[in-house]
């Protein structure tokens, strides 16, 4: 017996997928939850939509959707996205990033979004991956990264970045927001440029004093105690090293030419 066709999210999702290989508590699976019931609320049909994935564990996004679905392993996702957008202009087009990603590319390929006017939504999953091997860290650790020439550099404010790259809607949410995700996902889908969500969601949350991982409904604690909603934050203020809570919320909503601060 087909359990797809008893499943809720039956046209949009892979019932037989599940369990996946993502672990108990991940944000990936919320993330996805959230899309789809965003897609379902904006009455956007599988065959309007192509979802774009990157490397890593986020790439199982599109194994699971019965959506128009790619994976790329250069971690180009943007150059994709774009492309495929380019080709399909009636699509809602929504790539899904990760930190390995940015440091395959060093962020070029997002860069090159400056300005363009290309519709598409970026759902950027932060997992904050530290270490590839020994000392050498990913270029999204919380304290510092290396640069493509090895030297110390600082991490990336996603939404300051995405400001930089002329975005006309950016926000910032936790797998305990599932209900904003998917209202910032709607939004997101209104807009006629580029739109950036940042998912703030670590493989891992290490407790230094009991000296353990957490469990899934101990995240879910640290997200709701160590996260605080500001609106419209000054985007120069969202580095996730400044202050003891991490900012989340709507940073900017905008149309084409309007003040993006």
């Amino acid at each position: 017996m087909n359990r797809d066709r008893f499943h809720p999210d039956h046209p949009f999702l892979y019932a037989d997928f599940f369990p996946t290989v993502w672990c108990a508590g991940c944000g990936i699976g919320t993330v996805v939850h959230s899309f789809i019931e965003a897609l379902k609320a904006s009455d956007i049909t599988p065959r309007e939509t192509g979802v774009v994935s990157g490397m890593g564990c986020s790439r199982k996004i599109s194994e699971c959707l019965k959506l128009p679905s790619f994976s790329v392993s250069d971690g180009r996702v943007v150059d994709f996205s774009v492309q495929y957008g380019l080709e399909h202009p009636t699509h809602q087009v929504v790539a899904f990033l990760n930190n390995a990603d940015f440091l395959l590319t060093g962020a070029e390929d997002f860069l090159q979004l400056r300005n363009s006017g290309h519709r598409l939504t970026i759902i950027y999953i932060n997992n904050f991956i530290f270490n590839t091997a020994g000392d050498d860290g990913f270029p999204m650790t919380p304290y510092r990264r290396k640069s493509f020439d090895g030297s110390a550099d600082l991490p990336f404010n996603i939404p300051l970045l995405a400001s930089s790259v002329g975005a006309e809607y950016i926000a910032r949410w936790t797998p305990l927001r599932a209900g904003w995700i998917k209202n910032a996902l709607m939004e997101a889908f209104q807009k006629k440029g580029t739109a950036v969500i940042e998912i703030i969601s670590p493989c891992l949350v290490y407790d230094s004093e009991s000296r353990r991982i957490l469990d899934a409904a101990e995240r879910m604690q640290f997200y709701d105690g160590r996260t605080v909603i500001q609106n419209f934050s000054p985007l120069n203020k969202l580095d996730l090293r400044e202050g003891k809570k991490i900012v989340l919320g709507t940073f900017v909503d905008s149309a084409p030419g309007e003040d993006k601060r």
